[in-house]
């Protein structure tokens, strides 16, 4: 089974991806939003739009796009945030109540 472009060095065909973190349901609206650099709102109004007037096409797009794209790559954000894991690990769970 082949991996993602990414994985083995290869570019990918369209750099559309899914946004996870900012995701709702599959962060497929997400990851376009932030792949083009619109409105993260705007991009859900659009596909509820669309879900409304052509359902089946829209949802079957969906779930098509958030089965067959990778997930956006996480940021490392090098010592600082080693450090901060480190400190984190060190004081255990303190959780509120």
């Amino acid at each position: 089974m082949r991996g993602y472009a990414f994985e083995e060095g290869r570019p990918p065909l369209i750099n559309l991806y899914r946004d996870t973190e900012r995701g709702l349901f599959l962060g497929v609206c997400a990851g376009i939003a932030d792949r083009f650099g619109w409105d993260l709102t705007a991009v859900r109004i659009i596909a509820a739009l669309f879900a409304l007037f052509a359902t089946a096409p829209t949802v079957l797009l969906y779930v098509v796009l958030g089965l067959v794209t990778a997930p956006k790559r996480l940021t490392y954000y090098g010592d600082r945030e080693d450090r901060l894991w480190k400190r984190t690990r060190r004081r255990g769970s303190r959780s509120i109540g």
